[in-house]
């Protein structure tokens, strides 16, 4: 009982006077939150569409047929319970096991289930690159809500150098978007890392340990979010050092080890059992991929800023230029007033969203990386290509939040002056992609001429995938020009393999002597007539020969 005692069944104030409620909110407009969904999902099923329907279309690149084998070889020392360890087998110079395969072998895995191979390997491919665009719409929506979402997503889509390797490209575009998922996961624990009702923690943290683990495996370049999530960690006790004492300091303390223990061991487990090399040599294999990768035999020339470089000794702008020359020019113009817009407000002391710094960090760390340790680097800005989402996020998180604001203010002008902006820009890139497709990965930034001028300064069309459409004219047409029964061919732009998988099966491909039909990229030479060419905007790329006459 308590101190006042009360008859039974009589009614109290409490029991006749209700607890007051807050007012009921109305739920949002369906323009904020139910149109970006919508647009969300139509753009992530015209992505899929544009993986089906279009993926085989741009071809396969140089480095397919290796990587290819590669994941097959792996998947058989899974099958094989460990005994096959023939990955183990290629050339030392080209440091294949080295190379991680967690994408290889999720490839080769539904390449076994189909009993196909290349097709199967161009659906995997795109349904990576389109899973990429959903993990952006995620981190989108996590920074800047639904409409976050549907730009981070859109922009990450009409990005050219992503799309237009979606389908061939099974390093970089899984890549992106590993990282990419990273950084989600990461970005959502610190929004919630300070409440008390936090649940499924270590399963939280289990992720983000998985998602290292899975990135790493595809390239050993992602353990650098250990030095990220270090200098998230640094960044917290600078800004709340003098805050936390006693009780809430050890349990900072104690949140954070309890942290590294789940992380740490979750990444490295997961990378290894999807990377056999870690497997077949725990010693030392992890440091020996690192220091092939960073400093990857590969010494030749290429084109850059309208000069003939070495991949050994690049300039030091090398990164950052290509990242400028090869985006959107809203992609640059936002992320560069993002940078500009933290500098102020640093300046000026005053609060930044930690989460913006994270992004800006996952952007300028690795292009440091790359300046500091002179990296070998060609083929364009592919190697650091995971940059991009980051850049891409930044660009849509600050528009969306400016719109917002802009709005919020009553300066409505301004609001739709920056929409205005950004889908005039985002057309340049819908027409300058539709005036190269399929080599969307060419696309060059208005900055530097576009395609047009762009591909006479800087490497354009280094994946060789013409190679495709050749072959497909060539099966098509060869009877215009021979009637032997099983007419021979060499690929001199790719592999033969490559190209056989779109010849008849009547076609025989031979390594030397001299072929009825050649595919090259310069000229047949003596011996040899051009009958047919593929071309980018009106010039040859890729050529098919036939024997002259004469020669017979």
């Amino acid at each position: 009982m308590s101190d006042v005692d009360v008859e039974p069944g009589l009614p109290t104030p409490s029991d006749d006077i209700p607890p007051p409620q807050a007012p009921a909110q109305a739920p949002p407009p369906w323009w904020q939150v139910r149109l970006p969904n919508v647009l969300t999902g139509l753009l992530l099923l015209l992505m899929s569409w544009f993986v089906i329907a279009q993926g085989r279309f741009h071809g396969r690149t140089y480095d397919e047929y290796m990587q290819d084998d590669y994941g097959a070889r792996v998947l058989k020392f899974y099958l094989s319970w460990g005994e096959d360890r023939s990955f183990l087998d290629f050339p030392d110079y080209i440091y294949m096991p080295q190379h991680g395969s967690g994408a290889e072998v999720i490839v080769a895995f539904f390449q076994h289930l189909t009993g196909e191979v290349w097709q199967t390997r161009t659906m995997v491919c795109g349904a990576m690159g389109v899973l990429g665009i959903l993990v952006m719409a995620l981190a989108g929506r996590e920074m800047a809500g639904p409409w976050g979402g549907f730009a981070a997503a859109l922009g990450l889509a009409l990005y050219p150098r992503y799309t237009g390797q979606m389908p061939n490209n099974s390093k970089d575009i899984p890549l992106a978007g590993a990282m990419l998922l990273v950084l989600w996961l990461v970005l959502r624990l610190m929004r919630r890392w300070s409440q008390p009702d936090r649940k499924h923690e270590v399963l939280e943290l289990a992720g983000i340990g998985a998602a290292i683990g899975f990135a790493a495996s595809i390239r050993v370049t992602s353990l650098l979010w250990f030095g990220l999530l270090g200098l998230l960690a640094l960044g917290f006790w600078v800004r709340h050092w003098r805050s936390l004492r006693g009780a809430a300091l050890r349990n900072e303390l104690s949140n954070q080890f309890s942290a590294a223990i789940v992380i740490l061991p979750t990444a490295y487990l997961v990378m290894s059992l999807l990377w056999p090399y870690l497997l077949t040599n725990p010693g030392d294999g992890l440091k020996a991929s690192i220091s092939s990768m960073s400093k990857y035999d590969w010494n030749h020339d290429i084109m850059f800023a309208g000069a003939w470089v070495r991949s050994t000794d690049l300039p030091w702008d090398f990164a950052p230029r290509w990242l400028v020359v090869g985006s959107p020019l809203p992609v640059v113009l936002l992320t560069l007033a993002a940078a500009v817009a933290a500098v102020v407000a640093l300046v000026r002391r005053q609060r930044l969203d930690g989460r913006l710094l994270l992004i800006g960090a996952y952007i300028v760390v690795p292009i440091l990386m790359v300046i500091v340790a002179h990296a070998t680097l060609y083929n364009g800005l592919r190697h650091f290509l995971f940059v991009v989402p980051g850049m891409l996020l930044l660009a849509a998180t600050v528009l969306v939040r400016w719109v917002r604001q802009s709005f919020d203010s009553g300066r409505a002008v301004l609001a739709w002056a920056l929409i205005g902006a950004a889908v005039l820009g985002q057309a340049e890139v819908v027409v300058s992609s539709a005036r190269i497709y399929p080599y969307e990965y060419s696309y060059f930034s208005p900055l530097v001429g576009s395609y047009d001028r762009g591909h006479l300064n800087y490497e354009s069309l280094y994946y060789g995938s013409c190679t495709r459409a050749a072959a497909v004219w060539m099966g098509e047409n060869y009877r215009q020009f021979t009637d032997e029964t099983n007419p021979t061919f060499r690929d001199e732009n790719q592999w033969n393999t490559l190209a056989k998988a779109d010849l008849p099966a009547n076609f025989v491909d031979i390594g030397d002597g001299q072929p009825l039909f050649r595919i090259t990229s310069g000229e047949p030479g003596a011996g040899y007539r051009e009958i047919h060419a593929e071309t980018l905007m009106g010039e040859k790329i890729c050529r098919v020969s036939v024997l002259d006459p004469s020669v017979y």
